[in-house]
């Protein structure tokens, strides 16, 4: 079986507290098979259709789900997908500091990195023969040095399959209806983490596609299909984490450390 991986980003890579840069930077990987990619793109036909997106315009998050209605009707229709596995990565900002703050090509390989691993992990873990990964298109980023840290690292560390990579490459958002389905479950994910008006998250939205989150031990998406940085723990003791693996409650019992982590 051969897997496909479209991959998009969430928040910018700006330094935290900075006006307008947002508190999280992070990535969703949606992971298909042919038939379910198939599956996928009908669903993201209807969700175009029905959100009267025109044609030759990216339907996106940002643009086209602005209401609680459209991402809560996203979230169900893209939940019902059968087949589709999902991988996050993310960094809370002000948990970090040096040089992957100051540093937005580092900061942005640095988290393609872990995505592209967990990936590659998932696709084992799928016992895939093979797996295409196509990440977003990021304007005014070179990709070709981040390919090439991604190869080099895969190679290293020989915990990671990197034998079964058929095709790295970065892609535009309008190549491929998957790469739109990427961009909303970063939407969830961002709903999720980044505090709107009133200081409030937005949770219900991934909670409901949760079940697509791969797992790990205990059926735990934390790390393997739900990564925080620059630690785990931030990810278990978040409160609408509806995980009850036993390390994720007694995380959510203490609670997560506090401060800067350099």
């Amino acid at each position: 079986m051969i897997l496909h991986a479209y991959i998009d980003e969430t928040g910018d890579r700006g330094q935290s507290g900075k006006p307008k840069t947002s508190p999280i930077f992070g990535m969703a990987a949606v992971i298909v098979s042919d038939a379910a990619a198939a599956r996928l793109r009908a669903v993201i036909r209807h969700l175009r259709e029905t959100f009267r997106v025109p044609d030759g315009t990216v339907m996106s998050w940002k643009n086209h789900l602005k209401t609680h209605h459209r991402r809560q009707y996203a979230a169900n229709s893209l939940a019902a997908v059968e087949g589709v596995t999902i991988v996050y990565v993310y960094c809370q900002k002000d948990r970090v500091s040096g040089s992957y703050v100051y540093n937005t090509e580092r900061f942005y390989n640095y988290v393609a990195k872990m995505t592209y691993t967990n990936v590659m992990w998932a696709a084992r873990g799928l016992d895939a023969e093979g797996i295409h990964t196509r990440f977003g298109h990021v304007r005014g980023h070179d990709h070709l040095p981040t390919k090439e840290y991604l190869q080099r690292e895969a190679r290293l560390d020989r915990r990671v399959p990197h034998d079964l990579e058929r095709g790295l490459r970065w892609v535009s958002a309008d190549r491929y209806l998957e790469s739109q389905a990427a961009d909303l479950y970063g939407g969830f994910l961002k709903a999720a983490l980044w505090p709107g008006e009133f200081g409030l998250v937005e949770p219900q939205y991934i909670r409901t596609i949760w079940h697509q989150v791969r797992r790990g031990d205990e059926g735990c998406p934390v790390p393997l299909g739900f990564m925080s940085m620059p630690s785990n723990e931030l990810a278990r003791a978040l409160p609408w984490n509806p995980c009850d693996c036993s390390v994720c409650n007694s995380i959510r019992v203490v609670g997560s450390p506090q401060g800067p982590i350099h």
